[in-house]
């Protein structure tokens, strides 16, 4: 089902397919087809929209290649509670390319 509906909404481009559309396409219920997009969301490559259409909220569902992926959030950053923070920089011998916890955030993030 995860590989069907990955091919589904990759073919919908960029404006991607609602949710409703989606699970009749692919013969099943909405409640079904949404427990795979979330799945799939996780690793990245699949967005979850919420958006209005006539007065209803409706979820549109968006591939995304790795590389086009955004976030939106920094929470978690390891360099907010860094007690090193005033002397981390560029030319310093603590700094962000270096640094083992920042390094693996953005890894976590990554995959």
């Amino acid at each position: 089902m995860e590989s069907h509906a990955i091919e589904l909404v990759k073919g919908a481009g960029k404006q991607g397919i609602l949710l409703a559309k989606l699970a009749q396409q692919m013969k099943e219920t909405e409640t079904k087809v949404l427990e795979v997009i979330v799945s799939l969301s996780k690793n990245g490559h699949i967005k979850k929209v919420e958006e209005k259409r006539d007065g209803e909220s409706v979820i549109r569902v968006i591939w995304q290649d790795k590389d086009d992926s955004e976030w939106d959030t920094l929470q978690g950053c390891p360099c907010f509670i860094c007690p090193d923070i005033n002397q981390c920089g560029a030319g310093q011998p603590t700094n962000p390319w270096l640094c083992g916890k920042l390094n693996t955030w953005i890894k976590e993030r990554l995959d």
